[in-house]
């Protein structure tokens, strides 16, 4: 079986990952250590990696496994973490604002989960946004065939979301950061 995990950065992707190899003694490919430094990556560069690392009791770990374009992909796992949560995590990262913003109205508008569901491949949601041990419980259910989709809705808050992020920080149309009080800081 090969399983992909995906979700937002900040979602604890590689927390659960781990904890699944251990349980299961599965590899992990992490797309990301193999990418480090780099900018940008293509699906195509995406997929080679894939098919180069492919091998039974796999499970693959990015922000974009969901998009690997195999059917050996047995079961998408996208992780979701509640926006709040999201953003201090992201904090502790040192990521700048315009990178928090993105990241956490990404998460928001359920954008990896959608892009998941587009794929075709079987895909379920869960909620990271508690305890990693009950994430790790769910997976394995899952894995086993006998779980079940969290119910996740953050953008029922968006507006909130959207309002307490530009309160943080200003942006002009590029992205960034705009000091207080500057003439551009208008949407």
């Amino acid at each position: 079986m090969i399983i992909a995990i995906s979700g937002t950065p900040g979602t604890g992707k590689h927390t659960l990952a781990r904890e699944l190899s251990k349980i299961t003694g599965y590899t992990i490919l992490d797309i990301g250590s193999i990418l480090a430094g780099k900018e940008e990556v293509s699906l195509r560069e995406l997929n080679l990696i894939f098919n180069k690392a492919k091998t039974d009791n796999l499970i693959v770990v990015s922000h974009m496994s969901h998009l690997i374009n195999s059917r050996d992909i047995s079961l998408v796992i996208v992780l979701r973490t509640n926006p709040e949560i999201l953003e201090k995590r992201l904090r502790l990262r040192n990521y700048s604002d315009s990178k928090i913003y993105d990241n956490v109205m990404f998460e928001a508008i359920d954008g990896t989960y959608i892009e998941a569901l587009k794929t075709g491949k079987k895909t379920l949601q869960i909620d990271n946004s508690g305890d990693i041990k009950d994430t790790v419980k769910k997976a394995i259910k899952i894995i086993k065939g006998n779980g079940k989709n969290d119910e996740v809705d953050f953008s029922r808050n968006i507006i909130k979301i959207e309002k307490r992020l530009n309160k943080l920080a200003f942006f002009n149309n590029n992205g960034n950061k705009k000091r207080k009080g500057h003439k551009n800081n208008k949407r």
